[in-house]
């Protein structure tokens, strides 16, 4: 049987060189030299760097199509080259791009272009994990009174956390780049390097920019956010700001989101004795929980999924609130009051409002 593998090896060499070189030429990035394989060339990425021209750090290897810059120690994929290139473009439109606009089917033919890269980022065959140097993060200072203030995240959190102010915000290919406002930056570690970041839209900004921006090749489904292996009861939570919000008093780590992989799992119950799922009130953190349905078969929620390794608890509660929302005491109350085995767990059938304990309203409590 042929694998994904198999594959991309039976892609030839040249075909790969080709594509390699019509993505940096697309992409006018000049290639200075080569060294084997590697096509050394200025680095796109780091805005720091010193006299790239003359003495360039980032090389882009045309057999693997992967590239690495020895100055900021980035690296990813050449459709994540693609997407911090042009902007705050996802990987599905840098393929896109890649295949269209570049004209790379010059190259190769377009059955051999789609079978390679679904070859090379399949998920059984994953790319390595994009890298960012810390001085990523240099360009932007301070840290924004919505996060302190608004959301009440303490300035010790900040502070370790690495949580910064992007004042401009922006977006789009260089070209056509536009200057949305002010973000604030939420760096991402894992393994004690920095993966990624994600920004948040501030109150001061365009309402019409996106709320959440991410960078290209973000790991959010194979990592967990602020990870710790050594704890032994953790509670599990969302949003990266779920997590900001209350680590200052609890063990707790994010999932970016509703949606929990396998691979998230693998980590979530490594050595753990018990977990503790806070998921947001809505229904995509209530499918998270009890699982769904899809084309007649049932997937069973991360709970149920986890429950062969460790204790799983679900905290149960009627608040139309996300865990980012709510004071230190009554976080601490659900947590150790509410929390029910995952088997018993119910869907809340009337949601209230966590201040003023009526009934779930718009607007502010009167």
């Amino acid at each position: 049987m042929t694998t994904d593998l198999d594959q991309l090896a039976a892609l030839p060499d040249e075909h790969k060189a080709q594509i390699a070189k019509d993505v940096l030429d697309a992409l006018d990035i000049q290639v200075k030299r080569q060294i084997r394989d590697e096509l050394i060339i200025p680095c796109p990425v780091g805005a720091f760097h010193n006299d790239q021209e003359r003495n360039p750090t980032a090389a882009l290897s045309a057999s693997k199509l992967l590239f690495n810059c020895l100055g900021c120690d980035s690296s990813g994929t050449i459709l994540w080259l693609i997407a911090t290139v042009r902007g705050d473009i996802t990987i599905d439109e840098a393929r896109e791009w890649l295949l269209g606009e570049a004209g790379l089917t010059r190259a190769v033919g377009l059955p051999d272009m789609l079978s390679f890269f679904d070859a090379l980022y399949t998920p059984k065959s994953r790319p390595p994990m994009p890298v960012y140097s810390d001085r990523m993060l240099e360009r932007w200072q301070g840290i924004d009174g919505y996060i302190l203030d608004d959301r009440q995240i303490p300035i010790t959190t900040a502070v370790r956390m690495r949580i910064c102010t992007d004042p401009d915000g922006f977006i789009g290919p260089p070209e056509d780049r536009v200057r949305t406002g002010p973000r604030a930056v939420i760096p991402h570690y894992w393994k004690g390097q920095l993966v990624g970041w994600q920004s948040r839209r501030l109150p001061c900004a365009d309402p019409t920019a996106p709320k959440y921006l991410s960078t290209p090749a973000f790991p959010r489904d194979e990592t967990i956010f602020d990870y710790d292996p050594y704890r032994e009861e953790v509670v599990v939570v969302e949003s990266p700001m779920s997590q900001l919000r209350h680590q200052h008093h609890s063990d707790v780590e994010g999932t970016f989101g509703a949606v929990v992989t396998d691979e998230q799992i693998k980590h979530l119950v490594n050595g753990r004795r018990k977990i503790i799922w806070f998921m947001d009130n809505d229904p995509a953190g209530w499918r998270a929980v009890a699982g769904r349905t899809f084309n007649g078969r049932f997937f069973p929620g991360a709970p149920e999924r986890a429950s062969r390794w460790c204790q799983n608890w679900v905290v149960q509660h009627p608040f139309a609130a996300d865990p980012a929302d709510m004071s230190d005491e009554l976080y601490d109350l659900l947590v150790t009051e509410h929390a029910v085995p995952w088997q018993v767990w119910e869907q809340p059938k009337v949601l209230y409002c966590h201040r003023c304990f009526q009934p779930d309203h718009r607007g502010a409590c009167q």
